[in-house]
């Protein structure tokens, strides 16, 4: 006779472990993705747009609604200033990573028109519209690479 004795119960303790270890390391992989994105919409064409830096200086990644960094550090002056979001809900049950480009007028620039109708003239070198998300066009497969780097060196 042949007896099989089978633990359950440390097999579900395992998966548990798992499971938590798989969202921490997607958790930091997210994290590093969003900061390469910020730099990349910072300082790869078509980068952000620069007269006065303000809105450069104003950027803010997050992960999960956790501020994980600003771009108040790039430099600018007059405009109106530094001005990231310090603050950002989480919106759903699953990972998130958000860029915010925290200025009234960030829209209006990135689609290349003014509230007027007109044209923008993008005169920093390297700079135009589209600055965010031509960055996911181009990228997108290198931040989610770096998220699952994370989670295969597990």
């Amino acid at each position: 006779m042949i007896k099989l004795v089978t633990n359950f119960k440390d097999l579900k303790i395992g998966l548990i472990i798992a499971q938590k270890k798989i969202e921490a390391a997607s958790k930091e992989g997210m994290r590093r993705a969003v900061l390469e994105f910020m730099d990349d919409t910072l300082h790869k064409p078509p980068m952000v747009p620069r007269r006065s830096g303000s809105l450069a200086a104003s950027e803010s990644v997050f992960v999960d609604g956790k501020l994980v960094s600003t771009s108040a550090g790039e430099s600018h002056s007059g405009g109106t200033g530094s001005t990231p979001l310090m603050v950002f809900p989480k919106v759903s049950e699953e990972l998130e990573g958000a860029l915010i480009v925290n200025k009234p007028y960030a829209a209006s620039v990135h689609e290349g028109v003014s509230r007027w109708g007109t044209s923008y003239k993008f005169r920093w070198p390297g700079s135009g519209k589209k600055w965010v998300q031509a960055k996911l066009t181009r990228y997108g497969e290198k931040y989610f690479n770096l998220i699952a780097r994370k989670i295969k060196a597990l």
